[in-house]
């Protein structure tokens, strides 16, 4: 196996690459229903906005994706979205594998949070919290807009404007 890759429920989780751009347009198209996650991802990727990028692969195809964007901030914080696995393999937890995979690598990285607004009964189970994400001043704010310390205290005493970069605020 290439170095880098891991297999997990008969898929291969990596970094994307360039030329994954276009299947990862199809999967989040197909999972989302729609074109706006699918933008966000590509722009997100040219821009010069740090950002983590993972892919799934069953049998040479791309079946899921993950993203995490560089937020301003916390120390060392990143943005997860969007998380987007084809629906024809939804039920093989890929998505899950592919948020544990990019929690461990942005832990590796030095990153010490993640936000991330999403469905509090799937992201809890990885330890996000509403809780700690209270304390960021976004136009989002309530129960569903949840962080992670990936450093114990990362959050601890802080408060304030939590930027995200521009391309979120296009989505469709």
């Amino acid at each position: 196996m290439p170095h880098g890759r891991i297999a997990v429920t008969q898929s291969d989780f990596r970094e994307s690459r360039e030329d994954d751009l276009p299947a990862i347009r199809r999967v989040e198209e197909r999972a989302y229903r729609r074109i706006g996650e699918a933008e966000l991802a590509a722009t997100l990727i040219a821009a010069e906005i740090e950002t983590l990028s993972l892919v799934a692969e069953r049998d040479g195809k791309i079946v899921g994706h993950i993203l995490f964007s560089k937020l301003e901030g916390p120390d060392h914080s990143l943005a997860l979205a969007p998380l987007a696995v084809d629906p024809d393999f939804r039920d093989m937890h890929i998505g899950t594998e592919l948020v544990r995979h990019g929690l461990e690598i942005a832990r590796q990285r030095g990153f010490k949070s993640i936000f991330v607004y999403g469905q509090p009964d799937y992201y809890c189970r990885f330890g996000f919290r509403s809780k700690l994400a209270d304390p960021a001043a976004v136009d989002w704010q309530g129960p569903r807009f949840l962080a992670l310390e990936l450093e114990n205290g990362a959050l601890a005493g802080w408060s304030g404007p939590l930027a995200y970069p521009e391309a979120f605020s296009k989505i469709a």
